[in-house]
């Protein structure tokens, strides 16, 4: 069971990824109405170490009772394109033709397709990190 808790503000921060619910209730107490979003976790960085935390980047919370199709591709800082993969499939494990990319800033560009076949797409960067 999930709480409600209302607020003033229409800004939620610090939110998961995955399905949540919103609940909106009128100030005039006319009622309460309710939508459901979808956050997606878009990971800062990424480790790939074989430690077993961060090995791979990718999309989180991307459902796919939801979505039924997403395409996300890796760029370098030059606009070469260094894979392309599913949020479905584990992610990128910071190789480029078999060898280690190096240390730095990439960029990602993420095609999320729904049921209804609306794509939206996502853009922004991240870094690999090589210790």
């Amino acid at each position: 069971m999930y709480r409600r808790h209302y607020q003033d503000s229409p800004v939620f921060s610090e939110v998961v990824p995955g399905k949540h619910i919103i609940y909106v209730n009128d100030k005039n107490n006319c009622g309460i109405a309710q939508i459901t979003v979808y956050v997606f976790g878009f990971p800062n960085f990424f480790t790939p170490n074989d430690d077993g935390q961060n090995d791979t980047w990718n999309i989180l919370g991307v459902d796919p009772g939801i979505f039924k199709a997403s395409a996300i591709y890796i760029f370098d800082r030059y606009g070469k394109l260094m894979t392309t993969f599913s949020a479905f499939q584990p992610g990128w494990d910071g190789f480029y033709n078999s060898n280690k990319a190096v240390s730095t800033d990439y960029w990602y560009l993420a095609r999320m397709t729904d049921l209804n076949d609306e794509t939206i797409e996502y853009k922004g960067h991240f870094s690999l990190i090589r210790r």
